[in-house]
């Protein structure tokens, strides 16, 4: 068994992977926390020093209101 042990050359890919493109449109550094922003068709909004983003405008308005303290659930 230990005789039929055999390696093969793994090779690296010829393709190398692209650098992201900026997507042109930036939040502005001034947001007050709690401002909801649109950015490459997700919503977002700064809390705290961090971002939080939804698929849509409702669901961005509701994780505001949770992280807030404001919702009832």
């Amino acid at each position: 068994m230990e005789n039929e042990y055999q390696t093969k050359d793994i090779k690296g890919t010829a393709n190398k992977m692209q650098e992201p493109k900026p997507s042109g449109m930036k939040p502005p550094q001034n947001m007050e926390d709690g401002a909801i922003f649109e950015k490459d068709g997700m919503f977002f909004f700064k809390w705290k020093g961090g971002e939080c983003g939804y698929h849509s405008m409702s669901d961005a308005e509701e994780g505001l209101m949770k992280v807030s303290g404001k919702s009832n659930s």
